[in-house]
């Protein structure tokens, strides 16, 4: 039963095949477009700061710096610029809508060209790669709860691209037939998830390795393929060094995140054992009717039966799986197990007399397979939908698109409570902070926190600039000591060149080199966001603080404090 025996619904339909799946793909662009055209106002998630992320590097290249060249990058390149490409053309797009949908400009042309050929197989394959990639696209939303309350979701942006990009790996592996189109959609979605996020590159790795193998993929198209990849990255390298650069930055991640990776298998598959636990098992019921289904005639022919029971429904649902896991290991919550789909769809295109007394409880287990995501998504999508016209917008109009949030009324009452007692008892979170602990357990998911942390911004923003005409000073370059530095984008800025964004002082901050010391010394503007003062915050100042020495230290406003880099006489 091998996976490329699917039902075709309409082989004689031709390229007729086509029209519905190219007419939904194309309107739904179109939809996507007009929501960013829109300047809409989303409910503050978990961790709205990831987005912010995204802002550092959008004001960043506005003013000519590159990624990976001129700043350290958390992810691939190709996130930001993405992103630059994206703010350019929507300028009032909501945050979490614009980060959520940078990739359409190339993996909408990628499921065409899949579409194209799948199509001829009937109308049911196409749209049963295609839907549930719409979905995905669609929803900003993980599939885990980070937070009780109603929020889209920026936590892990990079992470939901690098997974529908996986899927587009394995939907090509499992129904594309031309070589010439395998070439293509290999050849440019393995350069985007390299150059999105490495780890999806390696989770793509075993798919496309056994595919070769099983003679899912020609030698030929994965000659080609490589060739493409290699010649497109050496020209890269050539025109601007990036690539060498890229892979240095790419060590030092993996070298501060060493001896962490068995929790995190652990982390990642009690989180989703809904979806592992049934695809497992139905990953086992498959291998059991097929060797139950094996003929006899087949049985001698070792080689051939081999390859009959490799290339098989359980092998692809439990490879995906694998695949999957593995990268949700990086970041947990995302979209990883949506590449098994494909591998589901094949299953449901076979007519079911072919599982014979297991055709019930495979159906059931694909079910419970693919259910539990996509009901979170599309739940979390509703209630999400059903609050957001009773919430309060932040009050920030000089943070443009970024300001472009709201929460609860309850959650912008608590904040300015908050707000109040981190600037009276300061001393106080500093000694929770020299404790290593946070004020919150669930600090960066809470929604007031989030909220506060916007309306702080604001406040910095406005004091920035009557600094400047106070003192008569044009600030050219900023930076800020905390998680995310939207501030270039804010304050049309310069950012500090030669530092990370996206700091996370445990996992995503290189040590100091000297043209990071000399960059950060030159500074004219280091913002300290201290409501509440948290332990990673310290440690950025920490680091930093040998090339702030020559800063004068001032309050800025009563939740950030500022360094100014004394005028030269």
């Amino acid at each position: 039963m091998a996976t490329d025996s699917f039902v075709s619904d309409g082989a004689h339909s031709g390229r007729r095949s086509l029209v519905w799946p190219y007419a939904i793909l194309l309107g739904f662009a179109g939809l996507l477009v007009l929501l960013q055209s829109l300047p809409l106002v989303l409910p503050i998630g978990a961790m709205y700061w990831d987005a912010l992320i995204y802002y550092d590097a959008i004001g960043r290249i506005a003013q000519g710096q590159h990624p990976v060249i001129d700043f350290f990058v958390p992810v691939g390149p190709l996130e930001y610029y993405l992103a630059a490409l994206s703010n350019a053309l929507f300028p009032e797009a909501q945050p979490v809508l614009l980060t959520q949908w940078i990739w359409v400009p190339v993996t909408f042309p990628v499921m065409a060209l899949i579409l194209w050929d799948v199509s001829a197989r009937g109308m049911k394959p196409a749209l049963g790669l295609l839907l549930p990639f719409l979905l995905v696209t669609a929803l900003p939303f993980n599939v885990i709860d980070f937070y009780p309350y109603p929020g889209t979701d920026a936590f892990g942006i990079y992470n939901r691209h690098g997974a529908h990009l996986i899927y587009l790996v394995a939907a090509t592996v499992l129904f594309v037939r031309s070589p010439v189109i395998q070439t293509i959609v290999l050849s440019v979605v393995l350069m985007s998830a390299a150059f999105c996020k490495i780890t999806a590159f390696l989770a793509a790795g075993p798919i496309l390795l056994f595919a070769l193998l099983l003679g899912r993929i020609r030698i030929l198209t994965a000659v080609a393929t490589a060739v493409i990849c290699i010649v497109v990255a050496g020209a890269i390298e050539l025109v601007t060094g990036m690539v060498s650069l890229y892979v240095r930055d790419i060590i030092v991640l993996a070298t501060e995140n060493t001896g962490a990776l068995l929790p995190r298998f652990l982390t990642a598959a009690s989180q989703h054992f809904n979806v592992l636990g049934a695809g497992g098992l139905l990953a086992c019921v498959l291998l059991i009717a097929a060797l139950a289904h094996q003929p006899a005639a087949e049985a001698r022919d070792e080689g051939n039966r081999l390859v009959r029971i490799l290339d098989a429904d359980w092998f692809w649902v439990g490879l995906l799986l694998a695949c999957g896991l593995f990268y949700e290991t990086q970041n947990t919550g995302s979209h990883a197990f949506i590449m098994v789909w494909p591998a589901l769809l094949a299953i449901l295109l076979k007519p079911t007399a072919g599982y014979g007394r297991f055709a019930i409880p495979i159906l059931a287990l694909v079910a419970f397979t693919a259910a539990p995501d996509i009901s979170t998504m599309l739940h979390k999508a509703a209630r999400t939908a059903a609050v957001a016209p009773g919430y309060v917008r932040v009050d920030a109009p000089d943070l443009g698109p970024i300001g472009q949030a709201s929460v609860k009324d309850v959650f912008a009452e608590q904040a300015e409570r908050k707000r109040q007692i981190y600037i009276e008892h300061r001393d106080t979170y500093e000694a929770i902070a020299e404790t290593e602990a946070l004020p919150s357990f669930l600090q960066f998911s809470d929604h007031d926190y989030q909220f506060m942390l916007l309306e702080d911004m604001q406040g910095a923003a406005a004091a920035v600039k009557r600094l400047e005409e106070s003192r008569g000073r044009r600030f050219e370059t900023v930076l800020n000591l905390d998680f995310a530095n939207p501030f270039p984008f804010i304050l049309d800025m310069k950012g500090s060149y030669h530092v990370a964004i996206g700091a996370d002082p445990y996992r995503a901050l290189p040590p100091m080199t000297e043209k990071t010391f000399e960059a950060v010394a030159q500074t004219d503007l280091v913002l300290a966001p201290v409501c509440p003062v948290l332990h990673s915050r310290k440690l950025l100042t920490a680091h930093y603080a040998e090339a702030l020495a020559g800063h004068e230290k001032i309050e800025l406003t009563p939740c950030f404090d500022a360094y100014l880099r004394r005028a030269a006489p």
